[in-house]
């Protein structure tokens, strides 16, 4: 699976790539490593979404 840049316009930094129906959302750590942020259905309100578990409200 290919990772692509979160688009700038939604204000977050991170990559995600999708898996069947499911959009998979991680971003690098502070420490070197990766952090699973969050796995959504495609149904799911993706921008809010992304705003909250970023930590981005």
């Amino acid at each position: 699976m290919v990772s692509r840049p979160i688009p700038a316009s939604l204000g977050v930094q991170g990559y995600f790539f999708r898996y069947e129906k499911h959009f998979v959302y991680w971003k690098r750590l502070g420490n070197g490593g990766i952090g699973i942020v969050t796995g959504l259905h495609e149904r799911m309100h993706q921008i809010e979404r992304f705003r909250e578990d970023f930590g981005q409200s």
